[in-house]
């Protein structure tokens, strides 16, 4: 099936197709179709019954309560381990209960799902609620952090110019780790991770489409080769943002690779491309 749409709803058994999964009452859903990804479900009467609070931020960001319905939550169940490793990026969905009408129009109770958009774990904490249904218990509740969009880096000639690719190169490789306790100062080293894996793929890119290989179509503003910064997968094994996941790309490649009808086989050819640079980047060292 195609790509979800932000604000657009879906019926459960979409997300299960989407994944390859067969899970049917939990609140995250994974499957061997689309390893990169977990989907998470937010809201409905199952999740305040046992005492979940997900909320959105003013600046973007989720939190997301981990899965156990009794008791204090365990970092080893399947669900919270997989969050807790913070390799998969997260599509987030709120739940919806059908409306009186949608009832009888559909004929059945089957609740609906929002598309909110693509997050990643940036880190968790524990909390232990003090009343309600879930006091005492200690529960995990994770920070999701909206994926930076794809496009466009603004960056200048000079620091293009003066950029020394393998110092950067460096910095970004084997320099992750799973989502741990949250701090303000982790949040903000996580965001600026993101732009210096762009501002990466850009210096790499010097120019030239990493996809067809073709120069930049025009010049932008700054005096740069305009050229748009793309996540090949919605995960790279690694982490999200980590160099052999993402390309710097013309507008038409970063079209292709979301809405054409090969996209699959384009994204995999991006792939091979790209690890091929990195092994010679590599053997420069």
């Amino acid at each position: 099936m195609e790509l979800f749409i932000i604000g657009q709803e879906y019926i459960r058994s979409q997300l299960l197709e989407f994944t390859g999964s067969k899970q049917q009452q939990t609140g995250v859903i994974w499957g061997n179709l689309e390893p990169g990804c977990m989907i998470v479900t937010s809201g409905g009467r199952h999740g305040k019954k046992v005492g979940y609070s997900d909320e959105p931020l003013q600046n973007g960001c989720w939190w997301y309560f981990g899965q156990g319905q009794n008791g204090d939550h365990s970092i080893t169940n399947p669900a919270n381990a997989r969050l807790i490793e913070g390799k998969r990026s997260i599509l987030l969905f709120t739940t919806r209960e059908p409306t009186a009408s949608e009832v009888r129009q559909r004929g059945n109770y089957r609740k609906l799902f929002a598309f909110q958009g693509t997050f990643n774990v940036s880190g968790y904490e524990v909390v232990v609620p003090e009343s309600g249904p879930r006091a005492g218990d200690k529960l995990l509740k994770f920070l999701l952090v909206p994926v930076e969009s794809e496009g466009y880096l603004a960056i200048s000639s000079q620091e293009l110019s003066s950029g020394n690719i393998q110092t950067l190169r460096n910095e970004l490789i084997g320099n992750t780790a799973p989502a741990s306790v949250i701090t303000v100062t982790a949040l903000r080293e996580y965001r600026f991770r993101s732009q210096k894996v762009k501002r990466y793929a850009l210096l790499r890119a010097n120019g030239t489409c990493e996809a067809c290989n073709s120069p930049s179509p025009f010049i932008d503003s700054n005096g740069n080769g305009y050229l748009e910064v793309h996540h090949i997968l919605r995960l790279a094994d690694d982490g999200p943002d980590e160099p052999q996941n993402v390309a710097a790309i013309c507008p038409n490649c970063h079209r292709r690779a979301h809405h054409s009808n090969d996209r699959d086989a384009f994204q995999q050819q991006l792939l091979t491309a790209i690890a091929t640079k990195e092994e010679l980047l590599s053997k420069q060292i």
